[in-house]
């Protein structure tokens, strides 16, 4: 990634950057907009933020739309890949009621090298690495967290991944209402098998491929992050990543397999999620739980043994994304280095001096860093939504 530029994104009204390969360092107080540089490239890659479910909130609280055009915020960027350069852009951009006034909606155009684009075909064509405080609570976190930590990675690595997410959620929303409805007798309970039949169908077809890419994935995480943990660590025991899905799974299970045991689960649970009112069982009900010598770190490990998972598990996605896709990811560093001890601190700093690893972190202070790492890195000012070198 080389030319980075933003406008009217959260404090920002207008910055253009280039981004040099290697690490860049962001530095400056509290609220000063690191954190909304690394959220802009991850928006840029994925399509969403991690920081906030509103669109509209991305746009600057004061940008001023041109003559006939609401306001809007801008995120672009010029990437390198293999196959050779790409320009990427989003823009979100308010919405207006009647009266004109302002509402909390706002609607996302894409641009692939400055053609109108979905957003699904936008996500992988920059893939990036995003490691904040908050992740730190991905191993004893709600299993919300760890859906979300799988499904992104998956996602950045595979356009089908992403299509089938996407029908797959709407699968369970649409199958979710009809579920309410019955449930509430909204609707009559006569021809609710037949009903449910096509709904079950998408479902299950669309949660067998997701659920064999997860699995798959769980494997080959397994084979990085299960050394990789204990150098981080220093424990002389391997992480294992276990995969705690909703209906019972036998090994070496295909996509199909996993289909038809969708299918008959749905239709055993039937009743049971009539009574409900919800789709009881799928990916989007699945988990995931690490352990070491057996113990659930979830549950029974320290503080420095779940920062040591996590850190693992961000650098074993980065890994992955490598070994499959011959492309390695970008890094972003929130403010991280201050929350590790000294040896899990070392170890992060080894993996983004790795060749060919391009970083970006943020801190607020230049004392977490030794004076010969500062000589090797670019480092920029943030102050008041404003950029400088140096």
């Amino acid at each position: 990634m080389s030319q980075f530029s933003l406008r009217d994104f959260r404090n920002y009204q207008r910055i253009d950057l280039q981004l040099a390969p290697g690490i860049t360092l962001f530095y400056g107080s509290n609220a000063s907009g690191k954190t909304s540089l690394l959220e802009a490239l991850f928006y840029l890659a994925t399509t969403r933020s991690p920081r906030s479910r509103s669109d509209h909130d991305l746009v600057r609280w004061d940008a001023q739309g041109e003559a006939g055009v609401l306001p809007f915020a801008r995120v672009a960027a010029e990437v390198e890949r293999r196959m050779g350069r790409v320009r990427l852009e989003v823009l979100v951009q308010r919405r207006a009621d009647e009266d004109g006034q302002l509402t909390n909606g706002a609607q996302k155009l894409v641009r692939v090298d400055k053609r109108p684009a979905r957003a699904l075909d936008l996500v992988g064509q920059l893939r990036v690495v995003l490691f904040t405080p908050v992740d730190l609570a991905l191993v004893d976190g709600p299993p919300a967290e760890r859906r979300r930590y799988i499904d992104i990675t998956l996602s950045q690595l595979d356009p089908r991944y992403v299509r089938t997410l996407a029908q797959y959620q709407r699968i369970v929303q649409q199958r979710n209402s009809m579920l309410r409805a019955w449930r509430e007798r909204r609707r009559p309970l006569r021809g609710i098998d037949d009903e449910l039949a096509y709904w079950d169908q998408e479902l299950s077809q669309a949660g067998g491929f997701l659920l064999a890419e997860r699995l798959r994935a769980i494997n080959e995480l397994n084979q990085i992050v299960g050394p990789l943990f204990g150098a981080i660590s220093g424990e002389p025991h391997p992480l294992s990543i276990t995969y705690r899905a909703s209906i019972e799974l036998d090994a070496a299970l295909t996509a199909p397999d996993l289909s038809q045991r969708l299918s008959a689960e749905l239709r055993r649970l039937r009743q049971d999620e009539v009574a409900r009112g919800q789709t009881l069982i799928g990916p989007h009900r699945d988990d995931m739980s690490f352990s070491v010598a057996g113990i659930d770190l979830g549950r029974y490990g320290s503080r420095g043994q779940q920062r040591s998972v996590t850190l693992a598990l961000k650098l074993g996605e980065a890994e992955l994304m490598r070994q499959r896709s011959g492309e390695t990811p970008v890094l972003l560093l929130d403010d991280m280095l201050s929350e590790l001890d000294t040896q899990r601190r070392t170890h992060l700093i080894a993996a983004i001096r790795r060749p060919a690893q391009q970083t970006v972190l943020t801190a607020t202070d230049l004392g977490d860093f030794g004076a010969t790492f500062l000589a090797e890195i670019s480092r920029m000012r943030v102050e008041g939504g404003q950029v400088y070198p140096g």
